[in-house]
């Protein structure tokens, strides 16, 4: 018989028959035990042993290097005159040093295509615009600035100075110096040089240091070659000023200026690529276009693509001309000292042209400020994040420029026009397909390039506005005469006035103010010239048809410009009307530029004319003969005591 004694019952066993003893009911017992295992599980899972001691992973993602944030100074004072020091301790401040690149863009930036070892297999979300930074890197580009005016190539270096110090404090830096070696710019290379000694110590690369210096530079001269004039990069100042004082004049005439900055772009491709990275700036002293124009898009992609900075010192772009007249004195004493005048290229500034040449024998006919240089080079800055630099002595000089006031070693520019003005005015700096289909998008664009393509309107080369009556045969001659003059050009004011009147549709959807003043400028000195090309033909068979004179010794007929348009028809008046409106607009629209100054010019000449009579003496007996009796010229007795004459350069080689 089995023993039932409690000290014989398992372990459960003796939990119940305890409970049972005490009279609860074994499934209450059961419910209590598995409760109790159901919570201790429970709270295993929802706070597990060593929940202190929490591991948590975290991806980190790539390092990327915070710059501190670039706050434009409220106001940047800028002198163009040589100070005796550079940068922040410069007479100008701190705000010299400060980095004058476009840190703002309306549009966003555009994206270069990168070098493939330069790419990495980093993966980013795409941004719904990209965006801008005073900084340039490998995949991104600032639009730069063009038009930036200056007296005095020392002045740009100034500035420059805050650009080279702005690029120092990212990373050591590279400077490429390139020198136009023609003759026309020596005496700017020798101020250089002199120059770089004062920046050079304002960046301290000048300093002994036994670190690698931070600041290193090359020296390239450019003619009908490209030559390096520093063997490596050097950190030596001195080195980088004696190299430059070393440049040779070259007098070939020729300047392969892109290919210069092309070969001066990949001399500098390791120092972008290679490890660790460097900055490379490249800064072009130049004050011609350039004879290898046609590598301009080769340079803009080697420098976008590795990300090189492109600055230009150039000189401006005479307004719609590619010549300009340049007084030439030559800096070496052996030579002839006196001024010559030469014929350089300096220009156009824009790719296409855009002004419709009308020659009128006034000061529209003079070469101007255009305000931006020539078109190659400010693309090159513009699309490289660099600056164009504008230097002609004379800039600061208020009204017309005489041919005396003419700085030497520069171009005869009459007038010059704001750089802030002028900033809204800038041309079209795109690739050449981009700007074709610009072009060909607008009806006023189209026609004003039509217009001035290889367009030069000529009025009546000196009109005969004098015809004397020595009788009615001879009168009527000459006025059939003069009429054939104006005969003659009449076909192509017409023809240029027609091209341009097809674009009048699409004038008022031109958004950019160069066009809308290109354009507007253009059509009302066509239609001026056409009324005052027929006016004359008519007012001549107006005369033809007979005309008493109101004085009895008047003898002659002159026609003379004047405002009364009304004895020529109501068509030609109406026209008139139009012409000095579209006129007005431009100035109006436009002060301070180089269309409201051609404008004005224009409202000033009268399109209309008037006969007025006059005696001449044409029907006078002639007076007698006199003695003739004249003093002798006495010899030069001088003349062969003087000095040889001194040898002139050939200006075409300038």
């Amino acid at each position: 018989m089995a023993d039932h004694s409690p000290e014989n019952q398992p372990e459960e066993a003796s939990v119940e028959y305890a409970v049972d003893r005490a009279g609860v009911p074994a499934w209450a017992v059961s419910l209590i035990v598995h409760v109790a295992v159901l919570l201790t599980l429970a709270s295993l899972v929802l706070d597990p042993p060593g929940s202190n001691d929490r591991r948590v992973t975290v991806i980190d993602p790539t390092p990327q290097v915070e710059e501190d944030p670039y706050i434009p100074p409220a106001e940047i004072v800028v002198s163009d005159q040589p100070t005796p020091d550079a940068g922040a301790v410069s007479d100008a401040g701190e705000g010299v040093a400060q980095s004058l690149a476009a840190t703002v863009s309306e549009l966003p930036s555009v994206p270069v295509e990168p070098l493939p070892d330069l790419t990495s297999d980093t993966a980013f979300e795409p941004l719904e615009v990209i965006p801008t930074a005073a900084e340039l890197d490998m995949s991104i580009v600032v639009p730069g600035q063009v038009g930036v005016g200056v007296t005095g190539a020392a002045g740009a270096v100034d500035r420059l100075t805050g650009e080279i110090r702005s690029k120092l404090d990212q990373r050591p830096t590279l400077v490429c110096w390139l020198f136009d070696q023609s003759l026309s710019l020596e005496s700017q290379r020798r101020e250089i040089a002199g120059r770089l000694q004062t920046v050079f110590e304002e960046l301290g690369a000048t300093r002994q240091s036994t670190k690698k210096p931070a600041l290193t530079n090359m020296v390239i001269g450019f003619g009908e070659r490209v030559t390096l004039f520093t063997d490596s990069p050097t950190g030596q100042a001195e080195d980088v000023v004696e190299a430059i004082r070393s440049i040779p004049i070259d007098e070939s005439g020729a300047e392969l200026t892109f290919t210069a900055v092309i070969e001066a772009a990949n001399r500098s491709r390791v120092f972008r690529t290679g490890r660790p990275q460097k900055n490379v700036m490249l800064i072009v002293f130049t004050d011609e276009v350039g004879n290898d124009q046609q590598r301009v898009d080769e340079a803009v992609h080697v420098c976008r693509t590795l990300g090189i900075p492109v600055h230009v010192v150039g000189v401006p772009a005479p307004f719609g001309m590619r010549e300009v007249r340049f007084k030439f004195v030559d800096p070496d004493p052996e030579y002839f000292q006196e001024p010559q005048w030469a014929q350089i290229e300096q220009g156009p500034e824009s790719f296409y042209p855009e002004v419709v040449r009308i020659r009128s024998g006034r000061y529209a006919d003079e070469s101007v400020d255009s305000g931006f240089g020539p078109y190659a080079l400010s693309r090159l800055c513009s699309e490289t994040s660099g600056i164009f630099f504008c230097v002609h002595a004379n800039r600061e000089h208020k009204g017309r420029l005489s041919d005396r006031e003419t700085a030497a070693m520069s171009a005869n520019l009459r007038y010059f026009f704001d750089s802030d003005v002028m900033r809204a005015y800038a041309p079209a700096y795109l690739p050449i397909n981009e700007l074709d289909r610009r072009i060909a998008g607008n009806a006023a664009i189209r026609s004003l390039v039509l217009a001035a393509r290889g367009t030069e309107l000529s009025p009546m080369e000196e009109p005969l506005m004098q015809f004397p009556r020595r009788n009615d045969g001879e009168l009527v001659r000459l006025l059939g005469d003069a009429q054939k003059v104006a005969a003659k050009i009449e076909p192509k004011i017409d023809a240029v006035y027609g091209t341009l009147l097809e674009g009048l549709k699409d004038r008022e959807k031109l958004a950019e103010k160069r066009w809308q003043a290109g354009y507007d400028l253009a059509l009302g000195r066509v239609m001026a010239m056409k009324v005052r090309t027929e006016a004359y033909n008519r007012m001549l068979a107006q005369a033809k048809g007979g005309m008493n004179f109101q004085r009895e010794d008047s003898d002659t007929w002159e026609l003379v410009p004047d405002e009364d348009i009304t004895q020529v028809g109501s068509q030609l008046q109406k026209l008139a009307t139009e012409a000095l409106v579209v006129l007005q607009r431009v100035v109006d629209e436009h002060p301070g530029t180089p269309w409201a100054l051609v404008a004005e010019d224009e409202l000033r000449m009268p399109l209309g004319y008037v006969w007025r009579e006059l005696h001449t003496g044409v029907n006078d007996p002639p007076p007698g003969a006199g003695n003739g009796n004249n003093n002798p010229q006495r010899p030069d007795e001088q003349r062969q005591m003087l000095a040889p004459p001194k040898p002139r350069r050939d200006l075409k080689r300038l």
